[in-house]
């Protein structure tokens, strides 16, 4: 009975220790687990990993405004050199004629709808007056207008009895004219083949031809690196001799290099601002904008064509992708420059600006 009664005692104490392991609202913290100050350990445990964690985002944090700071100063800096160098280079080899023009500001007044076409320039043929190209007025850009190419008239100037309109009226070149010593720009890059002008004055660079397409995209007129580049003429263009000699400019945030060519998006931009100078050794061109229009960096670059028919097909599908009407008359036998940039339409995007070079004789 003795041995019995213990072993039934302590079965009881057993089960008791059990509800009490099992019991979390009557399982006191043991003595060994709490801090002196009373403060339970696994608590502590948790706060040091908490501001474990803090500590390391603010340090991730920390990295993060000092790299974005960095790379911000990196481009204030580059941008600095780029137009302290240029700046220079203006002051050197250019003597400028005439005053300086106002900023462009963007009319108030609507634009005409995507329906309208502009007025055309006439030509004077056997005493009546002919438009120098016709149009169909179209919604979609599928089926956009087909301007028909006819050959130039016998002057570039318009005659006294053609109709005033806004393009005409501004293509007296709102631009200063430049004196450019050439002798002393190929002194300081024999890769210098021109000096281009426009935009009020907003694009006024030193244009190089190198061995490549790669070189100019990385390094300034003087050889420094930076990513503001230098505007280039295509490598294997016979420049200003092929059909189309293409010059390519940075899309610089800041505006720098060909970073406002996209400004001839806006309809009112492009009559006001209709033509570019180029200078070279011995002679200014014009430059009378033919079309404007959005591309991609996978656009066949053609430099000569192998007939009339195939310079004036492609001289219409310019036309037809044109975001303005065209009014310039092109036909085969005439030189074009597309001035080309990046544009942020969509990825690897490309906007051109094709003219048409007036030869001053």
């Amino acid at each position: 009975m003795a041995e019995e009664f213990k072993t039934s005692q302590n079965t009881e104490e057993e089960e008791v220790l059990v509800n009490l392991t099992l019991d979390p609202e009557e399982d006191p913290a043991p003595q060994e687990d709490l801090s002196v100050n009373g403060e339970h350990k696994s608590h502590k445990k948790k706060k040091k990993k908490s501001n474990a964690l803090y500590t390391v985002i603010i340090i991730v944090l920390l990295g993060v405004m000092g790299y974005s700071g960095y790379q911000i100063a990196s481009t204030l800096l580059r941008d600095k050199e780029a137009d302290d160098l240029y700046e220079d280079i203006e002051n050197q080899f250019l003597i400028e004629d005439g005053t300086d023009l106002p900023e462009w500001t963007e009319p108030e007044q609507p634009e005409p709808s995507s329906g309208e076409i502009a007025p055309v320039e006439t030509r004077e043929t056997g005493g009546a007056e002919q438009p120098s190209q016709t149009a169909e007025t179209v919604e979609t850009e599928a089926t956009a207008p087909i301007y028909t190419v006819e050959a130039d008239p016998e002057t570039t100037a318009p005659p006294a009895t053609a109709p005033k309109t806004t393009a005409s009226a501004s293509s007296q070149n709102p631009l200063r004219l430049l004196n450019v010593n050439f002798t002393s720009l190929k002194k300081a890059n024999k890769d210098a083949v021109a000096w281009i002008q426009g935009m009020r004055g907003v694009i006024s660079y030193p244009v190089v031809q190198g061995k490549d397409n790669a070189y100019y995209l990385t390094h300034l007129f003087d050889g420094t690196k930076n990513a503001n580049g230098t505007v280039f003429v295509h490598c294997e263009n016979n420049f200003l001799q092929d059909d189309i000699t293409y010059i390519f400019g940075h899309h610089m945030r800041s505006g720098k290099m060909f970073g406002r060519l996209t400004d001839y998006e806006s309809r009112s931009y492009f009559n006001n601002n209709p033509e570019f100078r180029l200078y070279t050794p011995g002679k200014v061109y014009t430059l009378k904008i033919y079309a404007v229009f959005r591309g991609t960096g996978a656009e066949r670059i053609t430099l000569n064509y192998a007939s009339a028919e195939a310079f004036n097909k492609a001289m219409q599908s310019y036309a037809a992708r044109s975001m303005h009407p065209v009014t310039v008359p092109v036909s085969y036998g005439d030189k074009m420059v597309c001035l080309c940039t990046c544009s942020r339409h969509i990825e690897d995007g490309r906007f051109f600006v094709y003219c048409k070079i007036i030869d001053p004789g």
